[in-house]
Formats: C-alpha cells, structure tokens, sequence
C-alpha cells in the first residue's frame, strides 16, 4: 500500500511539472532522437561490431564505493523566500551534508545522501500582499526560520562515461546527473516581521494539520562537477532543485501554490573507497572495454596511451609523462633507487628525499657527521650509533647506579638521610662531565602499604634527588624524575632482604627514541 502510495504521488507530481512545461517534453524527445541518429550513423560506418559506452567490462576490477560530505547554500523559493528580498533579518541559510555511493557499472549508481538545513525566509521586494492562512497577518508582515533534517535515495547518472573520451588517463573532470526521491522533517515557523514575535495557528505545534512535526516527500534532481585531487579524494561542486510536495516548508500556507521549491549549492569533498587502481566513477567503460576485448572483438588492437613503449595491460603506470624512460613494467627510471623518479630527481645518482627533490641533505648543524633531517639531537653532537645524540660509557653508567644503591630515605618519607650526602655529591660530579647527556632518576618502592601511597612516594622521592643534584651544581634538563612505586621489583618481596633491594633509586640514560 506504502509503495502503491509513493508511486501515485511521484507520477502526479511528475505529470504536473511536464504539463507545466511542454518544452522540457520537446527538449527530452529531441535528445533521444539525436542519440539514436548517432548510434545508428555510426553502426553504419563499419560491418564490425561496435564497443559502445554500454560495453561489459569487469567491474570486479574496480573500485565502486564512496563516500561524500560538505556545506551547502540553500535557497527557498516559496510564499516566503532569502533571495530578492529586503534582507531585514539578513540570515544567510546552510546546511551540512553526507552521503555515500556505489556504483554498479561506469554510468549508473545508487547514493543515499542525508542533510541538516537551516533555513529562514521573508517576503519578496515589491511582492503583492496576501492572507497568510491560519494567521491574521498578511504575506508581506511575516518571515520564518526553521530547521530541516532529511534523506534522500538517488539514483546516479555519470554522464561523463556515456561517449569515449580518448583521454582516460589524463581526465580530471567529472560529471554526473542525479534523480530520485526525498523525505524531511523540519520546524518552520512564523514570525511577526516588525516584532520578531512568533505567530500561532500556523506552527506545527498548534496547527492541528501539521501534528508535531511538518514532513514532505520531495523530488531532487542534481548537477554534479568532480575535479580529481587524486586516486582517492576528489572535489565536488553540485548544484540542486528540490520540489517540495507540501506547502509548508516555509509554514506561510497559502491558496496560491501546491508545492514549494528549495534549490542547493553545494561544495564538498569525495573519498573513493577500495584497494584497486581505478574507480568507476572515473572509468569510461568505452575506452576500458578497447583494451579488454579488442576494437569490435575481431581484431586486436595493442593499446599505450601514454606512449611510452609499454601496453597498456602490462603497464603499472600509465600516467607516466612523454618521453620519459620507464621499465619493462611501466614504472618511471629510478637511477639511484631513492623512491624518486629520474624525471623529478634534481640528483638522479645521489640517493636522496622525495622532499628535497631527490637530492641528499647537506646540513649538520652540529657537526657530528649525522645530517640534521635523521639526527634525534641536530644541535648536539653524538655518534652515528645513537642516531647523532650523545652518549656515555657503559661502565660510568654503571658506577653511577652503584653509587645509587647507597641513597637512603628516612621511612615513609621522601626526606635524604645525611649519610647519603657524599654518594649524591660523587653523582653529580660524574653528570656534570657529561653536559650534552640527559638522564632518568627513577624511584621504585617495596609492597608494603598502599599501592597508590608507594607509587606518589616513589615519584617524590626520584624529584628530591633531582633537586638535591641541581644544588650541586647540575644542569636540571639533563635530568628527568619518574616514580614507579612498587610496579618493577628486581627481588622477591617475600623477605626483608628482597624488600630492601627494590626500594632503590635507579639512574638510566634517556634514549633518543624514548624521547
């Protein structure tokens, strides 16, 4: 019954606009007689069987999903309207949009598309005033601001695929139609044009035939221009008409007109899903089906549309420039092998960055042999080993960790007990050597007590250490305290003697892949 419904209100609707505009009916018979004059002429000029726009090729070969989203302008064209209008509350109207897609061949697709207008109207310049049902105020008294939430099923016409575009490889343009069917909810209402008062009667909230949301079917019908960014974004620009079914989109109800327009301008961007090389949307199955069974299927034809020596079915890169000289399988030179192509490579010989066009970095700020764009510490030198940072030798780490075992706390407390005072001075002689190094102290605890109390004690215990080697004289960002609580034992806490090893302060070199 639903679908019985929706065919009968879409072919009154349809009938109405044609009736309305016989010369879109001529335009629309004139278009198809031309086509068929140009199908035919050109089976006439050959007894071979011609590839068409309509040629099979396998779609399994290409990527056919996507998903779209932007911002779009709206114009209402209604009993109220925000164009040709005097602009007293001067709101502009927009609305933001989603939508995904598939494609089943090169030239036809599906989208379900959703959008959230804000929309707003007054009365025309110059218009001539009339009754505003469900109000005493008359057209030209009132204006309105509303929402309007929706959803749309269209069905996708790529017009770009129809004919052979012989430029395939180098297309950046795209354009399709768009046609089907919409639904929105919205929350119109009407207000006083001087006192900015909300009018009752002719909102849904008090108007008995607009319940609690006014609704309407609506049929879209969308231009759409795609610019190619590249394999997977592309930019959109599309326009739109949208007749609305019901006379309250504007919620100024009238005698004078039984549906509403709104039209759209929208801008936006296209993600292209999939991990093939080509998507359909951007696939002239003419052209694609040349390759794939031959021109008219009786005599094969070899194919290298960019002319670089290679066919195209064995080519992986046929985009490649004139003249460039490519591998067996398509791909640009790469002298050097640096993920640059000779063409573009400024030093075809010298391995080098993409970024610096090829060519090898020259800087070293600090001497240290490491080039700045792969050295951790550019301004300070170090060996090629540790990725250009400073280091020191293994032995003086571990005598300073020897050293350590002989920091003691009072109990509970993060307060250094006197006879540890000449093993931290020994500490910070042997740091300040190393100026350009940089270090962790980290605090550890036993299990005895709370887990959270051991983890904030071992934290201030590793700062007072800090603190305590900064008096003496070094440099506080050569330093970094952390507190680990009782989270890495090195011995068992079953026993006092295991206890007292893990509550220790440890000192470790800050790596710079850790940083």
């Amino acid at each position: 019954m639903l679908f019985k419904s929706l065919y009968s209100y879409i072919w009154r609707l349809t009938s109405t606009i044609l009736m309305k505009n016989k010369g879109l009916i001529v335009m629309l018979i004139a278009l198809f007689l031309m086509s068929s004059l140009s199908f035919s002429q050109s089976s006439t000029r050959s007894s071979k069987p011609q590839v068409t726009a309509l040629s099979k090729v396998n779609v399994k070969n290409y990527n056919r999903w996507y998903a779209g989203g932007g911002v779009h302008h709206i114009f209402v064209h209604a009993d109220l309207r925000n164009f040709g209008v005097n602009d007293n509350k001067g709101d502009f109207s927009y609305g933001f949009y989603g939508y995904g897609g598939y494609m089943f061949n090169s030239i036809l697709g599906v989208e379900a598309k959703f959008h959230f207008d804000d929309i707003y109207g007054e009365p025309q310049q110059w218009s001539n005033g009339y009754d505003v049902r469900y109000t005493n105020r008359e057209l030209d008294q009132v204006y309105f601001e509303g929402k309007s939430i929706g959803l749309k099923i269209l069905g996708v016409f790529n017009l770009s695929n129809f004919a052979p575009s012989g430029k395939r490889y180098q297309r950046r343009f795209n354009f399709a139609f768009y046609t089907g069917i919409g639904y929105h909810q919205y929350t119109s209402k009407l207000y006083d044009l001087e006192t900015n008062e909300p009018l009752t009667g002719a909102n849904f909230e008090d108007n008995e035939l607009r319940n609690d949301y006014a609704s309407s079917w609506f049929l879209p019908f969308e231009f759409g221009a795609s610019y190619r960014l590249s394999r997977r974004i592309d930019l959109e620009f599309r326009p739109a008409l949208n007749i609305n079914h019901e006379d309250d989109l504007d919620a100024a109800i009238s005698n004078k007109q039984n549906y509403e327009l709104f039209f759209t301008t929208s801008l936006g961007a296209v993600y292209k899903f999939g991990d093939k090389r080509k998507h359909l949307k951007w696939t002239n199955s003419y052209d694609e089906a040349l390759i794939e069974l031959g021109d008219g299927g009786s005599d094969f034809e070899l194919k290298d549309i960019d002319g670089d020596g290679v066919i195209d079915e064995l080519d992986k890169d046929n985009y490649t420039p004139k003249g460039v000289k490519v591998y067996g399988d398509g791909t640009s030179v790469d002298s050097d092998m640096d993920q640059t192509p000779d063409y573009k490579d400024k030093c075809p010989f010298k391995k080098g960055k993409p970024y610096l066009q090829g060519c090898p970095p020259t800087k070293d700020t600090d001497g240290d042999g490491v080039f700045d764009d792969v050295d951790d510490c550019p301004t300070i030198p170090g060996p090629i080993s540790n990725n250009g940072c400073p280091t020191i030798p293994e032995s003086v780490l571990q005598e300073l960790n020897y050293i350590a075992k002989n920091i003691y706390f009072e109990t509970g407390k993060a307060i250094i007990k006197p006879r540890s005072y000449g093993d931290l001075t020994r500490i910070a002689e042997i740091l300040q050597e190393f100026p350009n190094v940089r270090f962790y102290v980290d605090g550890h605890t036993d299990n005895v007590g709370n887990d959270t109390y051991n983890l904030a004690l071992s934290r201030r215990r590793a700062a007072t250490v800090v603190t305590f080697l900064e008096n003496k004289g070094v440099d506080g960002r050569q330093l970094e305290s952390r507190g680990f609580g009782e989270s890495r034992p090195i011995e068992s806490n079953s026993s006092a003697g295991g206890r007292q090893l893990n509550r220790r302060v440890e000192i470790s070199l800050i790596n710079p892949d850790q940083n």
